[in-house]
């Protein structure tokens, strides 16, 4: 076993390449539209914006003035948004500001949170509210409990929490927004153990369409409560969440490596036992294509038990892989682990994280694994992945199943927005390029692969994994819960102040 430091090559290798790893897991509010956007905003006739009206405490940039910079608000490359002007909030205040200028205006509204939105819906054309100023963390007095403001990243909520000895289960990129995260529902390292974030959500402060701030909960206003918790956004303004944390556990990391094929064969072996292996036990399988690192299927996760990792019932089924290591680590070294930051403070882990080698552009759609795939599916899943056609530039793509199970499907399908609670798994579809390049070929692989699964997964898919170019994307994204949150939705914001094309409504 290797128990060292992970070389660049092996970050790549576990899947902690930040976008192929999920590293875009959620990250906007209201979370394609290049250069543009092109519907969702209030429904009542436009007025010409009075900016000089707008006021926030972190100041309002416009082009041409200090300040504005749209390159730096999404963190996938290939979108290139120009609003009209960029509010940096830092108060819930701000927000309300925003709000009501946006309703009073007709301006289209964006709440950005960590601008990882897979279809650019962190930033439009009109204004943009940045929350990247309200980021606190704070644990209450009794421990029970931790305050999250709307702007934190979740490299900060693991920093501030695991620093006080307790733990939240969220996602493994340290540059996503917690917001993001949340409000899309939350699938994440810890999930079979923790379950999805948003299940540890006890209250959400927010900013309703008509400017008021208020408190929603499980006894006040439970619709929207449920609507803000897999929803996916765009019915809501959060400012911060208040949520369950637990005494922060050691985590057992591991990482596994076959070459590509022995894809069907891991993938058989792994849909088998992880989904109802001890709930302590997540783990990710990866189908990936990679002209530099190489082609391979690999197997990664974590483990948060007591007694010594055992992955017996994994490895009985399959040939020795080709790589084999694993390392066990407190909880905020572990999620340093997981999003590529081993040996990194916070703010060097964001700086790589949102540096050239990393931002790289991407496509991305998603599945939902609701039951085993038989032969034919294992057999269509690696042959979508080996005979995939590269586009010039690409870096990586792929496929990640991602278990779910355990403590996901404690809860009832219908008890938040987030409706797949039986599904064995959820599976993101991928790739990466480097430099310019037209994203049709790639969104064309992402497609090509999402499709080859489709006879056994269905069109059910993960509104955080979102793809503007699904068809019927609500009834994917949502399932049964879509009648109830469209109803939500449209009593809570009757003119669309937080309409975009990814919600619910579009």
């Amino acid at each position: 076993m290797d128990h060292g430091r992970p070389t660049r090559r092996a970050l790549l290798a576990t899947g902690l390449a930040l976008a192929t790893a999920g590293c875009t897991d959620g990250g906007a509010q209201s979370p394609p539209t290049p250069g543009g956007d092109p519907g969702g905003g209030p429904s009542s006739p436009p007025t010409t914006p009075g900016w000089s009206d707008l006021e926030v405490s972190g100041g309002l940039s416009r082009p041409g003035q200090a300040g504005y910079d749209p390159s730096t608000l999404l963190y996938n490359p290939r979108f290139s948004p120009a609003p009209q002007a960029v509010a940096h909030c830092r108060t819930a205040d701000d927000v309300a500001a925003c709000v009501r200028h946006a309703g009073r205006t007709g301006t289209g509204l964006r709440l950005r949170a960590g601008g990882h939105s897979y279809g650019g819906w962190s930033a439009g054309d009109g204004l943009v509210a940045d929350l990247a100023g309200m980021d606190a963390v704070e644990l209450a007095a009794d421990g029970r409990t931790a305050r999250i403001g709307a702007g934190a990243r979740l490299v900060d909520v693991y920093t501030a929490l695991g620093a006080q000895g307790v733990a939240i289960g969220a996602g493994s990129c340290p540059t996503v927004g917690f917001s993001g995260l949340t409000l899309g529902g939350g699938v994440g390292v810890l999930a079979r153990s923790f379950g999805l974030t948003c299940d540890q959500v006890r209250s959400i402060d927010v900013v309703t369409a008509d400017g008021t701030s208020r408190t929603v909960d499980a006894g006040n206003d439970p619709d929207l409560f449920w609507a803000l918790r897999g929803g996916g956004g765009g019915i809501a303004a959060v400012t911060s969440w208040t949520v369950a944390v637990r005494s922060a556990p050691r985590v057992t990391v591991f990482f596994l490596r076959w070459g590509l094929e022995r894809g069907a064969d891991v993938l058989a072996a792994w849909q088998r036992w992880a989904p109802t292996a001890p709930r302590e036990l997540w783990s990710t399988c990866k189908l990936l294509r990679n002209p530099a690192d190489g082609d391979r299927v690999q197997v990664s996760g974590a483990w948060t038990g007591t007694a010594a990792l055992d992955l017996s019932g994994l490895l009985a089924e399959l040939p020795p892989p080709a790589a084999n290591t694993h390392r066990t680590l407190g909880y905020l070294d572990a999620m340093l682990y997981e999003a590529g930051c081993s040996g990194l403070d916070a703010q060097a882990c964001t700086a790589r994280a949102l540096d050239g080698a990393h931002r790289q552009p991407f496509a991305a759609t998603s599945s939902m694994l609701g039951t085993e795939l038989p032969q034919a599916g294992l057999d269509a899943a690696l042959a979508a992945v080996r005979e995939l056609r590269a586009p010039a530039g690409l870096v990586e793509a792929g496929m990640s199943f991602d278990a779910l199970g355990g403590a996901v499907a404690d809860v009832a399908a219908d008890a938040t927005a987030f409706p797949w609670r039986t599904a064995l798994a959820t599976v993101q579809h991928t790739a990466t390029w480097s430099g310019p390049a037209d994203p049709g070929p790639f969104d064309a692989v992402v497609a090509g692969t999402r499709d080859a699964l489709t006879p056994w997964t269905g069109t059910a898919a993960y509104v955080n994994y979102a793809d503007a170019g699904q068809p019927d994307r609500a009834a994917a994204c949502w399932g049964g819960n879509r009648g109830r949150l469209q109803r939500v939705a449209a009593a809570a914001d009757p003119d669309g102040v937080f309409a975009f094309p990814g919600g619910v409504r579009a």
